[in-house]
């Protein structure tokens, strides 16, 4: 009995080599576009959680505006254009510290240069010496909008990705300032 040959011929392992190659480049071109809107999704994400934190500062300092454990004078809630000061009685001693104490309870935040940025012990928003919430080298701040509604507070804050200009996203959150005067 003769004995069957096992195995593939050479044209078969040949067109088998030619099929793989084919797949292969598709898969070396489609891998750059792939990695490419992963880092995108990953930057939007980043911005988003920046963003989110930020909001989250914004609105616990608008929900403590006006908190006083006895009688504060003065309002509680400033806004101005791209800027918010808030005030609370932080050490709950009845006043608020002014901006000239060095446990000031007056904060400032504002928008200046595509940052936000914050400040203790102030009564404007002018001035220097106000510290970045936002990495300047991670996003670009383009809004920041307070507005007052009776015991609400609109907020809006919105940035982009220095990374992928085109990622950019805009929160919004409604807030309840019980406490204001």
């Amino acid at each position: 009995m003769p004995l069957k040959n096992a195995g593939f011929s050479l044209a078969e392992t040949l067109v088998a080599l030619a099929l793989s190659g084919v797949v292969m480049l598709g898969a070396l071109r489609l891998l750059p576009q792939l990695q490419r809107q992963n880092l995108q999704l990953q930057s939007q994400l980043r911005l988003q959680e920046e963003l989110q934190q930020m909001l989250n500062v914004l609105e616990k300092a608008v929900r403590r505006a006006g908190y006083c454990h006895g009688v504060c004078a003065g309002p509680s809630l400033i806004v101005g254009q791209r800027c918010l000061l808030v005030r609370w009685d932080e050490n709950s001693n009845g006043r608020w510290e002014g901006p000239e104490k060095e446990e000031s309870e007056w904060y400032g935040y504002r928008l200046r240069s595509q940052r936000l940025e914050m400040q203790r012990g102030v009564a404007s928003c002018e001035g220097g010496g106000w510290e970045s919430l936002s990495d300047p080298t991670m996003l670009s701040v383009h809004t920041f909008t307070i507005t007052r509604r009776a015991s609400q507070v609109a907020l809006s804050l919105g940035g982009a990705s220095l990374a992928f200009p085109h990622a950019s996203v805009t929160l919004h959150s409604l807030v309840s300032a019980r406490n204001q005067r």
